[in-house]
This record gives structure tokens, C-alpha cells and sequence, in this order.
């Protein structure tokens, strides 16, 4: 008598658990990566929009905005008067996309070089971080989670210390804080 049992042997079941399991080891690091990619063009567009928000208060004001924090211990955001009584931005709380909400520095970054505790106008250091930044400096994060590293920028002798920018060439977790200021709009070179 012959039987009708129809299924899959063992060996075939084996088989196909075995390829899905190739194909999520190829897939899942590709989708993180591109989910790091998504979080850098988030952090740039963003950015992007404080710094033309930063450049038109300029246009009406002759002055840029002050840090909502200007000491150097505690993290500095874009102030409110930005975003009232003129609206040049909707919002001023960008939140940093490499940031935990619950992080001490949930927001984008803003300085405003000559109202910071330490680049007192007419400073030596006034004058070295303006060469290379200009009157402010915006930054995220970047995929590292660490604000920093620091590096070194030599001024007329002395040294200062920099953020150095976030570099997609050495992968998606690279060291480094995605920024924009107003001398460098596209930071992605490490300072001179």
C-alpha cells in the first residue's frame, strides 16, 4: 500500500532556516548602517536650518544671538529669540538624534564665540577659534555618542583645542561631531 504523506524532511527544513539565517547576518548590519546615515542627514538638514535661522536674526539684529548657557561646563543651546517675537525657526529645540532624551545634552549645540566664558572678545582665543570658526559654531553628537574628541588648533603659536568633525569615509561610527559654522557651512576636514 502506498502513502500519501506529503511535508518537508528534516534535512529541507535545515536547509531553508539555514539561508534565511545568511540573509539576515547580510541584512541587519546594512540596516543599521543605513539608519546611521538617515541620523547624519537628519543632524546636517537640521543644522542647516539654525544656521539660516542664526544668519537672518544677524541680518536684523547686527549681533547674533547669546548662548541659553554661555559657561563652558554646561551645554549651550540656540536661545528663544530666535524663535519669537520674529519666527526665524518654528522651534529652537532641535533634538540631537545621537543624544538619549533623557541625556544631559538632548539639543543641538550652539556657541556663540564672543559672549563664551572662555573666548572673551579681543582674546587671543577669541581670535583662534574665529579664524577657524567664525562668530559661531553648531554641532551634534555624531554617531559616537561622545561630544568630541578634541583636537588641536595652532594659533600664533599656542594651541587650542577643537572639536574635530565627523568623517563618513571611516565608517558609519566613526569618531568625530557633525558641525556648521559660520567660516566652515560644511565641515568635513580636520583642522588646519
Amino acid at each position: 500500500m502506498k502513502s500519501n504523506k506529503k511535508g518537508f524532511t528534516l534535512i529541507e527544513l535545515l536547509i531553508v532556516v539555514a539561508i534565511i539565517a545568511i540573509l539576515a547576518a547580510i541584512a541587519i548590519p546594512n540596516f543599521l548602517a543605513a539608519q546611521t546615515r538617515a541620523k547624519v542627514s537628519r543632524a546636517k538638514g537640521e543644522l542647516q536650518s539654525l544656521a539660516t535661522a542664526l544668519e537672518s536674526y544677524f541680518v536684523d539684529n547686527n549681533e547674533y544671538p547669546w548662548c541659553v548657557e554661555p559657561f563652558v561646563t554646561a551645554p549651550q543651546y540656540v536661545p528663544n529669540v530666535i524663535t519669537t517675537p520674529i519666527a526665524y525657526l518654528s522651534s529652537n529645540s532641535f533634538l540631537d538624534p545621537f543624544r538619549a532624551p533623557d541625556s544631559a545634552a538632548t539639543y543641538m549645540r550652539y556657541r556663540y564665540m564672543e559672549v563664551d566664558s572662555l573666548y572673551i572678545k579681543g582674546s587671543a582665543a577669541a581670535e583662534a577659534y574665529g579664524s577657524f570658526y567664525g562668530k559661531w559654531r553648531l554641532s551634534s553628537s555624531g554617531p559616537d555618542r561622545i561630544f568630541g574628541p578634541t583636537g588641536y588648533l595652532s594659533y600664533q603659536g599656542y594651541s587650542y583645542n577643537i572639536l574635530f568633525p565627523y568623517d563618513p569615509t571611516n565608517g558609519t561610527v566613526s569618531n568625530g561631531d557633525i558641525m556648521r559654522s559660520q567660516k566652515n557651512p560644511n565641515e568635513d576636514s580636520s583642522p588646519r
